[in-house]
């Protein structure tokens, strides 16, 4: 089957739950991982870390004592770019309730567990099972609920559930499997979507040859090579004051800790216990389990081909978004500048480019929606940064932009989930800084208040009344950091990129204008303005902290226009908005020289430094190479910086998630003309609308 001819691979609804598509409902979700499809979690994650307890467990489980499980199963350190930096300390802190890890398959630390293996539901489904499932360590006991929801562990198991599903019909082959892993090996893993298609086609022909893959010998390295000495292990762990994971939990066991053990010696002498040892004594002789896994933590199931997404929440229609851009004339915005690339750049073209975005961006809320607290450790984080997005939205010159109906179901329900957080929070025992913490957070959505339902308006409206009366409002220096953060550091020559004192600048603008939307005394925007500006001409260029500089020029500018509320014609401190704009285009061209600026940080210059400050479209050229860069950076699905590279990855699946409609909506804020931006005269000739 030559790669053409690969048939497309229908998935059907989003699934929440790595189950049956039948069993997506649960009362309890404790019962999801007992009812998981795929086990992906057994055969793709980093190590398994054993605590002494876990060995005694696992050891009694399989009828041995704890020196002869250390030398059959466990191993401290693996081939190649070794083991996972970030539980490497659990293991080498002589005080760790860690002491060793599980063997793997192969001698790699994301090779499936020796442990893992396949096997048949009534109705053929393949499934993914532990073979020691009742003795199972702790690290795997707790993995659902302490990472499995929210890592990308979730997504492929989710996805292969459904796979699991069409090689039961019949609608995934053998010969599909390979033809499309030899596809994908044409060329090495560029992108996140690239590793996420490769691991779901991975497990998938493991599955296909379920049997040959339970045969599989593992002895493929000297496993004494990646021990230390039993001795040592033996001492270790007899000796560990720890027997459980009280780093985590504490001394007194729960939770996860209290599964009950009912094993006894339930794998001695049986059937799984014979075939476990093969497995350990063969030598492999299939690629089944050299085929490599998927050793990267983030990724979503939709950048695999096919994956459909969640459907909470409408998005905009294609037939509407044709009509709206046949509404908007192809005007090239930039016809004077000197890249014939940029001159080609349209209003059609921009406009065009939002609506993907705001799509992707919809879409995304439908998977905030959709998975809840799958998503995420701290509720309301992502819908406290939607709904800020959406109230940016409501400064656009186009209303269909401003006030969007497809976004108008979004911000309801991620303003209800906003508010309600804040109620709660007021509720409790909040501090006065605390306090100040939740009106930011109001700050950031008051704009679109107006437009939210009659309730959720009287809520935002009683919130933002409580925080009001319970601030000091005569107490500005208890909440702001008076006085520049660098400017002691500056005078005495020391790093201005050391102890966060750049990024404390930023906090310092953001706090003082949420401060003045308070009606503090003794706020003085302009006077501020005024000496930051000054301030910041004062220090020069360096590669070192130019992104930091940048954070700032971008947090003034926002400041000043009050998020591009106030235009330049009505700023009382005009003169400084012009001399930030002049500063903000000398650091634009410092930065893009030396490519240091990504999707986020154009975006930023363009709406704060450029259009907030009441640039016309075409006071320098600066801008044009912006929106140029921002179309041609944007991906198919309509989102920025959601497939990135895997040298440029994000460290957690977390970062990925903020950033995957962060990024999305910093291009579209960055693109959409604003209302403030026809009343600059120089733009009349454009014909914004």
């Amino acid at each position: 089957m030559g790669n053409r001819e690969l048939p497309v691979i229908n998935f059907g609804r989003f699934r929440k739950y790595p189950t049956r598509l039948d069993k997506q409902e649960y009362s309890n979700e404790r019962r999801v991982c007992g009812d998981c499809l795929s086990g992906v979690c057994c055969s793709t994650e980093g190590p398994i870390y054993l605590t002494s307890f876990d060995v005694f467990r696992l050891a009694t489980y399989m009828g041995m004592n704890a020196a002869e499980f250390l030398l059959k199963f466990t191993q401290d350190k693996f081939g190649g770019e070794d083991s996972d930096e970030t539980r490497r300390p659990w293991i080498e802190d002589p005080n760790s309730s860690i002491v060793t890890y599980l063997r793997r398959r192969e001698n790699t630390p994301s090779s499936p567990c020796i442990f893992f293996r396949y096997a048949r539901e009534e109705d053929g489904t393949p499934r993914g099972v532990c073979s020691v499932h009742e003795g199972r360590p702790l690290a795997c006991r707790e993995f659902y609920f302490d990472g499995c929801k929210t890592r990308v562990t979730g997504e492929l198991a989710s996805l292969l559930a459904e796979g699991f599903e069409k090689i039961r019909d019949g609608e995934i082959t053998r010969e599909m499997a390979d033809a499309h892993l030899a596809r994908l090996n044409e060329a090495p893993a560029a992108d996140i979507g690239h590793s996420m298609e490769y691991a779901f086609w991975v497990e998938i022909k493991r599955a296909l040859n379920m049997d040959e893959a339970d045969r599989e010998g593992s002895n493929s390295y000297r496993m004494k090579n990646f021990q230390y000495p039993i001795a040592e292990k033996l001492n270790r762990l007899l000796s560990s004051k720890h027997l459980r994971f009280e780093e985590y939990y504490g001394a007194k066991p729960r939770d996860e800790q209290l599964m009950p053990y009912n094993g006894g010696v339930g794998m001695e002498h049986s059937a799984e216990y014979y075939r476990i040892m093969r497995v350990r004594n063969r030598r492999p002789s299939t690629d089944l389990f050299k085929l490599g896994s998927y050793p990267y933590r983030i990724g979503v199931r939709t950048l695999v081909p096919g994956v459909n997404h969640p459907d909470v929440f409408p998005v905009i229609p294609r037939q509407e978004e044709m009509d709206f851009l046949e509404s908007i004339p192809p005007t090239p915005l930039f016809p004077a500048h000197d890249s014939p690339e940029v001159r080609t750049v349209t209003l059609r073209l921009v406009y065009g480019a939002i609506l993907r975005g705001l799509n992707h961006l919809i879409r995304f809320s439908s998977r905030v929606v959709a998975l809840g607290e799958g998503l995420e450790d701290t509720p309301g984080e992502y819908e406290a940064g939607l709904l800020a997005m959406i109230a940016g939205l409501r400064t656009s010159l186009n209303p269909y932009l401003a006030d969007n109906p497809y976004i108008e179901p979004v911000k309801n329900h991620m303003a209800n989930v906003t508010i309600g957080l804040i109620e709660e929070r007021l509720a409790g025992t909040t501090s006065q800084k605390d306090l100040f913490v939740e009106f930011k957070r109001l700050c950031g959505f008051q704009a679109v208040a107006p437009a939210l339902s009659a309730d959720l308006r009287k809520r935002f409206e009683d919130v933002s009344r409580v925080i009001r009366e319970r601030l000091l409002t005569e107490s500005l220096d208890f909440y702001v950091r008076s006085g520049n953060p660098v400017e002691k550091r500056s005078a005495e020559g020391k790093p201005l990129n050391a102890r966060g004192a750049l990024a404390a600048w930023r906090n310092q603008v953001e706090d003082l204008h949420c401060a003045a939307a308070a009606n503090f005394s003794n706020v003085d925007l302009a006077a501020f303005y005024r000496q930051s500006v000054s301030d910041l001409k004062a220090i020069p260029f360096r590669a070192s902290y130019g992104i930091e500089l940048c954070n700032i020029v971008l947090a003034l500018s926002n400041s000043m226009s009050f998020y591009n509320v106030i235009p330049r014609q009505e700023m009382p401190y005009v003169e400084v908005a012009d001399r930030l704009a002049v500063y903000a285009a000398r650091l634009f061209t410092f930065l893009d020289e030396r490519s240091y600026l990504d999707c986020e940080s154009l975006a930023g210059f363009s709406i704060a430094a450029h259009k907030g400050l009441g640039l016309s479209y075409n006071h320098n050229p600066n801008l044009g190479v912006i929106v140029h860069k921002l179309l041609e950076s944007q991906l198919p699905d309509g989102s920025w910086n959601t497939n990135p590279p895997l040298n440029e990855m994000p460290e957690s699946q977390e970062d990925y998630l903020y950033g995957a409609y962060r990024f999305t909506w910093a291009c579209v804020d960055g693109l959409r003309p604003l209302q403030t931006d026809v009343l600059n005269k120089d733009n009349a000739a454009l014909g914004l609308i």
